[in-house]
C-alpha cells in the first residue's frame, strides 16, 4: 500500500513540475517557438471547435434521417392498411353485385316464364274469342231478332 502511496505522490510531483516548468517557460518574453506554440495551439483549438460543431451537425442530421424513415414507414404503414381496407370493402361489394346479380337472373327467368305463360294465355283467350266471335256471327236470326228487342227495350245497355 505505501508503494501505492509513493508511486502515486511521484507521479503527481511529475506531473505538477512539468506543468511549473512549461508556466516558468512561457512567463519569458521574446521566443519564435513561443509564437508558434501558441499560433500552432489556436489553429487546433480552432479545427476542434469545427470539428466538434460539424460533429453536432451529423448528429442532428442523423437524428432527422431516423425521424424521417420512422416517419415514412408509419405513413406506408398506414397507406398499406387504408388500400387493404379499400380492397376489402370493394371485395364485399363485388359479392353483394354478385349476389344482385343472381338474383336479378333468376327474376329475369322467373318474369320470362311469366311472360310466356301469359302469351299462352292470350293466346288460348283470342282463339276463345274467335271461335265466340264465329258463332255469333253464325245465330240464328230469332236470336238476332231478341237481341234488336232487348236494345229497344234497354237502350242503355245496347250492344250485344
Amino acid at each position: 500500500m505505501r508503494v501505492l502511496i509513493r508511486f502515486f505522490s511521484a507521479l503527481w510531483t511529475l506531473i505538477v513540475g512539468a506543468i511549473a516548468d512549461v508556466l516558468q517557460w512561457l512567463s519569458k518574453p521574446g521566443s519564435r517557438v513561443k509564437l508558434v506554440c501558441a499560433v500552432l495551439a489556436f489553429g487546433c483549438m480552432v479545427s476542434g471547435l469545427t470539428a466538434w460543431e460539424k460533429e453536432q451537425k451529423i448528429r442532428d442530421l442523423s437524428a432527422q434521417v431516423i425521424q424521417v424513415q420512422a416517419d415514412w414507414q408509419a405513413d406506408a404503414a398506414r397507406l398499406q392498411a387504408d388500400v387493404d381496407s379499400r380492397d376489402q370493402r370493394l371485395a364485399e361489394v363485388a359479392a353483394a353485385l354478385r349476389v344482385e346479380a343472381e338474383n336479378l337472373e333468376a327474376l329475369k327467368a322467373e318474369s320470362a316464364a311469366a311472360l310466356q305463360e301469359l302469351a299462352s294465355k292470350i293466346e288460348a283467350s283470342e282463339k276463345e274469342a274467335s271461335t265466340w266471335r264465329g258463332r255469333y256471327e253464325q245465330r240464328p236470326d230469332t236470336c238476332k231478332a231478341a237481341l234488336e228487342l232487348l236494345d229497344s227495350a234497354c237502350p242503355a245497355l245496347k250492344g250485344y
